[in-house]
């Protein structure tokens, strides 16, 4: 298959982000030296699971790498396997730290994907750097019955509270 020939990083992003690039030229680039490009390579519709699963940073500190981390596992291909890994590697950046709003971020998201697996979402919540915060705020917008009925039981009363009033509202809606 033709590959294009890149001259600049600009010409990297543009591939990365082309809707028509093949899944073959995804691979390559998500080697690329450019964080950016592997970025646009994690959001691309036409990715692997494979290939995102090697996008996966060995931590999640940076702001590229909790930006990473939502992309993956906002990304419909992410395997069950690596969103386990990100659950085992979100927790440093799941408080109200400084800059942590993308890791937050990525942290909701697993939580509300139907694809990560319970087990991994219930130890990455009962890690001690996870905030109460934190769990509150999963507690208001997942939409994952298992993952609110696993925060009834949180040690934090008010984590439980918006757990069982998510609960209670969602029987209601269905009811109706």
């Amino acid at each position: 298959m033709f590959m294009r020939r890149y001259h600049s990083p600009k010409d990297y992003l543009d591939a990365a982000r082309d809707p028509a690039t093949s899944a073959e030229e995804l691979r390559s680039l998500a080697g690329s030296v450019y964080d950016f490009v592997r970025y646009a390579v994690a959001e691309h519709p036409r990715t692997e699971a494979d290939v995102l699963a090697a996008l996966i940073p060995q931590q999640i500190e940076s702001w590229y790498e909790q930006q990473l981390a939502d992309a993956l596992v906002r990304h419909p291909n992410t395997p069950a396997q690596g969103l386990r890994v990100l659950a085992g590697r979100l927790p440093p950046v799941l408080n109200r730290g400084r800059n942590h709003d993308n890791g937050l971020r990525a942290g909701i998201a697993l939580c509300d994907n139907p694809h990560t697996p319970l087990d991994a979402i219930q130890a990455m919540l009962e890690d001690r750097h996870v905030s109460t915060d934190f769990r509150r705020m999963v507690a208001r917008k997942t939409t994952r019955v298992d993952v609110l009925q696993f925060l009834q039981n949180d040690r934090s009363d008010v984590v439980r509270k918006y757990a069982d009033e998510r609960l209670v509202a969602g029987v209601r809606s269905e009811k109706q």
